[in-house]
């Protein structure tokens, strides 16, 4: 039976065939709707000749490229997770992730082959010392396995790895949170789908919209806002690389960019910069912030030089992203504060699992059809973050009397400052 990820893609090649649904301004190329299913189909093939089948896990570490969209989709139609990683993982980091998961291969971007083949040696040293052998060394993916570029590698990994992941889950992305290992967050096709309709809302997003992807799609705020929610609502994306105040401006010149989702530190370093005349008055309807908390000067001079309102929200990998969101204008939008739910409910919550009222500070319980049903094979952990539904995200904070919330720690500090 298809996933609503194959589903999604066989429908918009019907209609949209033709229509580019992505850019990637580093070397002018472009990719239609119909041609990221082709290449969709083709590389989930060469997979499922690699030994790829449902229910197992397979790692993707790669920058934002058109190879990464084509071999995350790829991944789901084989029925299996994708498990994007972060590109900055030191090997051992990396190992953790593969053992956790027992992976059946990873999709390895060649900059990053070198750290996959420590832990390739490490996987066979284990092997030999417990008699059972060695595997294969990591081999390019036949045909190439690439749209625009060549050099990304599949290795295999573990061939014993238990389908004991919930049915249609679509991915598990680690985060680190704030003690012990990372935790694999288990999150389904429609976790993630639900969340993009919520985003679509909250930011009033169209087929009319480009978007400009500067943060990693290894990371739950880059996938789900800037590669997940555009397919969805049929805009165009454009890849501009890794991060730069000069190709950032000429990109948005050159591909009448309506909007782009950065951090705090982006909005700094632009300013610092200086806004180059177009940036004064170019196409973009809003910019977003998430991630950490902008500070009011900045966000008051980028919004006075650009005349472009910047839009705060919170998000947690567990949500898939986009918990709250200020509003667009003309709705209010209140600095220092990550604005209101759109999808999911929100309550703040005391020691004792109460609903306190607004003005008071606790800890901030999610529910929705974003929400996560748990971490990866750590039941003791997934038990301890629910109650009767509402996931315990260990954020601090206080709604206003306009259902607006604002964010001021961790629960962990909380408790230490108490």
């Amino acid at each position: 039976m298809k996933n609503r990820f194959e589903i999604l893609l066989e429908r918009l090649a019907r209609e949209k065939g033709d229509t580019v649904f992505l850019y990637d301004a580093r070397n002018h190329g472009s990719m239609t709707y119909r041609k990221l299913l082709e290449e969709v189909r083709r590389v989930s093939r060469i997979l499922r000749d690699a030994g790829v089948k449902k229910g197992d896990r397979v790692l993707l570490m790669m920058d934002n490229s058109p190879d990464f969209a084509v071999d995350y989709f790829a991944v789901t139609f084989c029925q299996a997770a994708a498990v994007p990683v972060n590109t900055n993982l030191k090997w051992r980091e990396l190992l953790y992730i593969m053992e956790d998961t027992r992976a059946a291969g990873i999709l390895v971007q060649g900059d990053y082959r070198e750290r996959c083949m420590e832990c390739r040696k490490e996987l066979n040293r284990q092997e030999t010392e417990n008699g059972t052998g060695s595997r294969s060394e990591i081999q390019e993916i036949p045909e190439g396995g690439s749209f625009f570029q060549p050099g990304i590698f599949y290795q295999p990994l573990f061939c014993d790895g238990a389908a004991d992941l919930p049915e249609h889950t679509a991915m598990l992305l680690y985060t680190s949170g704030t003690t012990g290992h990372p935790k694999g967050v288990i999150l389904s096709f429609d976790n993630l789908l639900a969340k993009t309709q919520d985003i679509i809302k909250a930011h009033r997003l169209s087929a009319a919209d480009r978007v400009l992807c500067v943060l990693p799609w290894f990371h739950i705020n880059g996938l789900v806002i800037t590669l997940l929610t555009p397919l969805v609502s049929e805009q165009t994306i454009v890849i501009g690389g890794k991060f730069s105040v000069s190709r950032f401006w000429n990109y948005v010149e050159e591909y009448g960019i309506t909007w782009f989702s950065g951090v705090p530190t982006m909005y700094s370093h632009m300013l610092a910069r200086g806004i180059p005349d177009y940036g004064k008055h170019s196409n973009l309807r809003f910019a977003r912030s998430a991630s950490s908390a902008l500070p009011g000067a900045v966000l008051r001079e980028f919004e006075e030089t650009c005349h472009v309102p910047v839009i705060e929200s919170y998000g947690i990998t567990e949500g898939c992203a986009q918990i709250t969101s200020n509003p667009l204008p003309p709705a209010a939008h209140k600095v220092n504060s990550v604005g209101l739910p759109y999808g999911n409910e929100i309550r703040i919550v005391n020691s004792r699992g109460e609903t306190l009222p607004p003005g008071e500070t606790g800890e901030v319980w999610i529910r929705g059809e974003n929400v996560t049903c748990g971490y990866y094979h750590r039941p003791e952990e997934t038990k301890k973050s629910f109650t009767e539904g509402w996931f315990h995200s260990g954020d601090v904070g206080y709604l206003d009397d306009e259902g607006y919330l604002f964010l001021n720690g961790r629960i962990k500090e909380l408790i230490n400052r108490a």
